[in-house]
């Protein structure tokens, strides 16, 4: 069921004409959105503000009675103008800047271009299943949410590792109380820092660092490894930090034991069976 807010269920009631744009909004698995439309101008609306980039073009939207896996694929071209922290958007998408991404799709009305829209009503949220480069375009395919629960698995699995995502309930942990500041230090590289922080080697290994000023300013990396202060990222920054860069970072967790108790003196509620026998040596 779509809902619509009053404003634009009176405008769909009483206008003889009107124009509408599609939105795209899509949030990068680092936490950063970006926001492009259809229409030949910027839309503002609720605060933020769907500019003109990419050509997108969509298959259609539908409605079903019941529960059913839906998908949406699009058709993403860009010139070397449309850029994404700082790269062309296509080399960006070949990168797999999209990998693990969401996107979602609404429409907005409004009595005519030059006032601002009524309302939108969501036409389809999902995540990004695939994306296929071309030479001159991205063939993206956008999946249901619901495409999950056709995954056919036991509620629990046997295994060494803890089955708890690390500051979910049912691990307790609170990520705030873990979360500490620092700036950066040095001559650091997008993807190799120094920092203030003083914690135990690995301590910080898997977990995120978010930076809260220079140009990097809200940008997110996990952390590939913490030792001696020097922080290493998976991935890349998109600039390189400048000293002086300030950042909050929190652990991460391997899900093994011995860290679930070392780390986070937390191995009560550690969910891993990390004494069932290798096959090997069962007879």
């Amino acid at each position: 069921m779509r809902t619509a807010s009053g404003a634009l269920v009176t405008l769909l009631n009483t206008a003889t004409q009107l124009a509408f744009a599609d939105l795209y909004t899509f949030t990068l698995s680092g936490g950063q959105v970006l926001r492009y439309t259809s229409a030949d101008k910027a839309i503002t609306y609720n605060g933020n503000t769907w500019g003109i980039g990419p050509i997108i073009r969509r298959s259609k939207t539908k409605l079903n009675v019941g529960i059913a896996v839906d998908s949406l694929d699009l058709r993403l071209s860009a010139d070397a103008l449309v850029l994404v922290n700082s790269v062309p958007m296509m080399q960006f998408m070949a990168q797999g800047g999209l990998d693990g991404a969401r996107c979602k799709l609404e429409r907005v009305f409004m009595a005519d271009w030059n006032t601002a829209p009524a309302g939108s009503i969501v036409l389809f949220p999902g995540r990004i299943n695939d994306v296929i480069m071309t030479r001159y375009e991205a063939q993206i395919t956008v999946q249901s949410d619901l495409e999950l629960l056709d995954a056919n698995v036991p509620r629990n699995l046997y295994q060494p590792s803890c089955m708890n995502t690390l500051y979910d309930a049912a691990c307790g942990k609170n990520r705030a109380a873990l979360t500490v500041t620092g700036t950066v230090s040095g001559t650091p590289t997008k993807t190799v820092m120094t920092t203030s922080r003083a914690e135990a080697t690995s301590y910080f290994d898997l977990g995120v660092i978010t930076f809260t000023s220079g140009q990097n300013n809200g940008q997110s990396r996990t952390v590939k490894s913490f030792a001696g202060g020097v922080v290493t990222l998976i991935n890349p920054l998109p600039f390189a930090p400048a000293a002086g860069d300030a950042f909050t970072m929190y652990p991460g967790c391997d899900k093994t034991m011995s860290t679930c108790n070392t780390k986070f003196a937390n191995v009560i509620r550690f969910r891993g069976q990390p004494f069932i026998p290798v096959p090997e040596t069962v007879t």
